[in-house]
């Protein structure tokens, strides 16, 4: 004999996978592995995605906000789950190229204004992560702008001959001889947070000056301050709390370090 709340249990089984047909692999994301989709929920905040991935006036993650370098504008990708101008058809071993290859679903390379010279040291199982976060967010039909590179780097082609010279791929590797406390600050600091990426000089090409790791740099006409041990330059002088909480007060995170802060301190705006 069928009970009320077989029925019940049926009845919605049907109407939940009627709702599914209709919304398509999208609501599929929504009811997936929860437990992913909130660590790459961390994970994105702690990787300030939102920071570069979102317009002034755009919507979250959609993309088209400029980034001006040296060599030109780039506008940052559409990562919405959207099939045809985000990143909604892609694989997880498309996404993983683009972050630890610095190759986009179709085989273009990217610039490294996207940084995949950090994002490489990302492991597998947390780049995974972050995919399953980012598939739950509401698609966004929007195609950025065309890139505004001056030659030769406005061909994909060039590329491929800065990667030679200054782009090695592979996940981090944890120091043998540090404690977990100092390997997850290592790995959190060179690979997704990408501190470097502002806070360490470049030479004339665009790439890191590994020599001056951390030691500060001038970014987009402000100065991104020394982050290393030197008591009077740097954070030598600094507690935890301190840095946490960005002080002194004196030296509290400005434009365009401010933006950073905010996203890397709250969740994602979904």
């Amino acid at each position: 004999m069928i009970t009320r709340r077989a029925v019940v249990l049926v009845a919605f089984a049907a109407a939940l996978g009627a709702v599914l047909v209709t919304l398509g692999p999208f609501a599929y994301a929504q009811i997936g592995d929860f437990g992913k989709q909130e660590r790459g929920r961390y994970l994105v905040a702690a990787g300030d995605c939102e920071a570069c991935h979102t317009a002034d006036d755009g919507k979250p993650f959609a993309g088209d906000r400029p980034i001006e370098t040296p060599f030109g504008t780039i506008y940052s990708a559409n990562i919405t789950p959207d099939p045809e101008t985000g990143i909604g058809a892609w694989t997880e071993e498309q996404f993983y190229r683009a972050m630890h290859e610095g190759l986009a679903a179709d085989g273009r390379r990217l610039y490294p204004a996207f940084p995949y010279p950090w994002f490489t040291k990302v492991t597998r199982e947390d780049v995974d992560d972050i995919r399953a976060y980012l598939r739950t967010l509401a698609p966004v039909r929007a195609k950025p702008r065309d890139n505004e590179f001056i030659w030769p780097l406005n061909h994909r082609f060039a590329m491929a001959a800065w990667n030679g010279l200054f782009f090695k791929p592979g996940e981090f590797q944890p120091g043998k001889d540090q404690s977990a406390e100092w390997n997850r600050g290592a790995y959190l600091v060179e690979g997704l947070g990408h501190c470097g990426a502002c806070h360490t000089p470049k030479n004339i090409l665009g790439s890191s000056k590994t020599s001056e790791a951390f030691q500060g740099a001038e970014v987009q006409n402000w100065f991104a301050p020394n982050l290393t041990g030197d008591k009077r330059t740097g954070l030598g002088s600094w507690s935890e709390e301190d840095i946490v909480a960005s002080k002194p007060a004196t030296m509290r995170a400005r434009l365009p370090m401010v933006r950073w802060a905010q996203w890397s301190r709250t969740r994602p705006r979904s």
